[in-house]
C-alpha cells in the first residue's frame, strides 16, 4: 500500500482541507487560496471571473464548503445557464404553480427556493437572455422569488455566486450582459482567476497531481515523469486551461509504459525526442530506441509534407527516398495523406 502523505507537495497539503484542491505555487494561486478562506468567513455575494476550464465552479464550491462547520448542512445549488433555453431557465430558477396556463399539473419549487439558507451558483450568466438577466437582477434586488403562475413572492435568504468568462465591462460591450446587472454585481466580492498560460510554474504540480490521481484510481504505481515531457506541456497554450491539461495528462497516463509517463503522439515532436534521447543516454536511463526514432522520423516526414503542400513526389525527393518508400512510412507511422488532410 502506497503512503500518499509522503508524495504530496507542500502546495497540495495547503489545499487538502478544501473540497476541490487548489494546486499551484504561483503568487496568484496563493492569493486565490487566501481569498477563498477569507470569503468563507462571511456571506457576501461573489463574482468569479475566468476563462473556460479554469475551475470557477470549484472555487465557488470551496468557498461554500470551507465556510460551513463540519456537520452543519447548508444547501448548495448550481446551474449552468449555457445548457438551458429561455423558458426552461425561468422554470428552473423560480419554479411554477400547478394548474397555471400551460403549466404541468404539479407544483415545483425553483432553485432559489430550494437553496434557501444556503448558496446558489449561477455559472456563465452572460449566456442568459436579457429577459432572464432582468429577472435575475430583480431577484438580486428584492431577495424574493415568485413561482411562475403565482402572485405570491416568498423572501429568500441565500448567498449568490456568479461566474463569467470575461471582464463584465467587456461583456457589456459585446452585448452579452446588461449594464444594470453589471452595476449590481459591482457590489459583489470579486475573484479573478488568471489563465494557466500566465502561471506556467503551476503546470508541473498540476501534471503530477492529475497523474498520481489517475494512477491511484487505476490501482497502479506512480509514474516517473520525464522533465522533457513536463517542458512540452508547459509550452502549450491550454485554451481550455485546467480542464484541457487534465484530459491530456489522463491520456498520457493511459499511454504509460514500464512505469514511465508517456505523452500522447500528437504532442511529441522530433526535437523533443532528440533532446529526450540524448538526456536519457547521458543519465544512463532506459528508453525505447525504436519508439523514439519513430517519433523523430514521423515529425520529419510531416514537416516535409507540409513544406511541399503534401505533394508526396516532391517530399520523397527532398527526403532522398522513393515515393513507394514514403507511402510505406506514411502507413507504418500512421501519417495522414494529402487526401485526409484536405
Amino acid at each position: 500500500m502506497e503512503k500518499e502523505n509522503k508524495t504530496k507537495t507542500t502546495e497540495e497539503k495547503k489545499a487538502t482541507g478544501m473540497e476541490y484542491p487548489i494546486i499551484g505555487k504561483s503568487r496568484s494561486i496563493e492569493q486565490l487560496i487566501k481569498q477563498i478562506n477569507s470569503l468563507a468567513k462571511n456571506r457576501r455575494d461573489v463574482l468569479v471571473i475566468g476563462e473556460a476550464g479554469i475551475g470557477k465552479g470549484a472555487v465557488a464550491k470551496n468557498i461554500h464548503s470551507t465556510g460551513n462547520p463540519e456537520g452543519e448542512h447548508k444547501p448548495f445549488m448550481s446551474i449552468n445557464l449555457s445548457v438551458l433555453d429561455d423558458k426552461e431557465l425561468e422554470a428552473v430558477l423560480f419554479g411554477y404553480e400547478r394548474g397555471g396556463d400551460g403549466l404541468p399539473y404539479s407544483t415545483k419549487r425553483g432553485l432559489f427556493e430550494l437553496a434557501n439558507g444556503g448558496t446558489v451558483l449561477i455559472e456563465e450568466i452572460e449566456e442568459a437572455s436579457f429577459r432572464n438577466q432582468m429577472k435575475i437582477l430583480s431577484f438580486m434586488n428584492e431577495r424574493a422569488t415568485r413561482r411562475i403562475g403565482s402572485v405570491k413572492a416568498e423572501p429568500i435568504d441565500i448567498r449568490l455566486m456568479v461566474t463569467v468568462k470575461e471582464d463584465p465591462k467587456i461583456l457589456v460591450e459585446k452585448r452579452k450582459l446588461m449594464d444594470d446587472l453589471v452595476i449590481k454585481m459591482n457590489d459583489f466580492e470579486r475573484i479573478v482567476i488568471p489563465p494557466l498560460r500566465e502561471r506556467p510554474e503551476d503546470i508541473p504540480l498540476l501534471i503530477k497531481h492529475f497523474s498520481n490521481e489517475l494512477c491511484h484510481e487505476l490501482g497502479i504505481g506512480e509514474l516517473v515523469i520525464d522533465i522533457n515531457a513536463i517542458d512540452v506541456l508547459v509550452r502549450q497554450t491550454w485554451r481550455e486551461n485546467i480542464r484541457e491539461l487534465k484530459a491530456v495528462v489522463d491520456k498520457s497516463v493511459l499511454f504509460s509504459n514500464s512505469g514511465r509517463f508517456m505523452l500522447p503522439p500528437e504532442l511529441v515532436d522530433e526535437k523533443t525526442e532528440v533532446v529526450k534521447m540524448i538526456n536519457n543516454i547521458a543519465n544512463g536511463q532506459d528508453f525505447i530506441l525504436d519508439r523514439s526514432l519513430d517519433a523523430i522520423e514521423k515529425g520529419i516526414i510531416e514537416r516535409a509534407l507540409q513544406k511541399f503542400g503534401f505533394n508526396q513526389s516532391r517530399a520523397a525527393s527532398f527526403l532522398g527516398m522513393t515515393e513507394q518508400t514514403l507511402r510505406y512510412k506514411l502507413k507504418r507511422l500512421n501519417i495522414a495523406s494529402a487526401r485526409t488532410r484536405v
